[in-house]
């Protein structure tokens, strides 16, 4: 599905609201931001439970094989990236009516910029926390696949 240019957005805008509200307008891109921080809380849930998860049975995937270690600590490493992503470029707050523009069209420009920015790091940071499962799960069918696998006791 191709997506509008930005300043037809604004023009849709404007014209969704009578008279070019500010209050109506303000309304509209609050509620989209508020879907995308949502959204990302749910990622950051996510990565949360693979780093948990990691802590308490990690050591005994890695116990598999070599290979298995270095797809944990990839796995892992990608996800605590997704994160970092996600705090730092999707959960990083800069209120709306701190937005430059000295009109509504030139405010809602930089707003839908800004809206569009956070947009396009939460589908990165999407796909690396996909890439981190992913390793993730390849370790895990590693151990499932070698179950009599004597698990390395890592030097104790």
């Amino acid at each position: 599905m191709k997506k509008i240019p930005r300043e037809k957005e604004v023009d849709r805008l404007i014209d969704l609201v009578s008279a070019g509200s500010w209050d109506a307008v303000h309304g509209i891109l609050e509620r989209q931001f508020a879907v995308l921080h949502n959204r990302a809380q749910v990622l950051i849930g996510l990565c949360g439970i693979v780093i948990t998860t990691t802590g308490f049975s990690g050591r005994l995937i890695a116990g598999t094989s070599r290979y298995a270690q270095e797809l944990i600590i990839a796995g892992v490493a990608t996800v605590l990236l997704a994160a970092t992503l996600i705090v730092w470029g999707v959960q990083h707050i800069r209120w709306l009516t701190q937005q430059p523009g000295d009109d509504l069209r030139g405010w809602l420009l930089a707003s839908l910029a800004y809206r569009d920015r956070k947009t396009t790091i939460y589908r990165v940071a999407i796909a690396f926390l996909l890439a981190g499962l992913s390793f993730y799960v390849i370790a895990i069918a590693m151990m499932l696949l070698a179950p009599t696998a004597v698990p390395s006791l890592g030097g104790r």
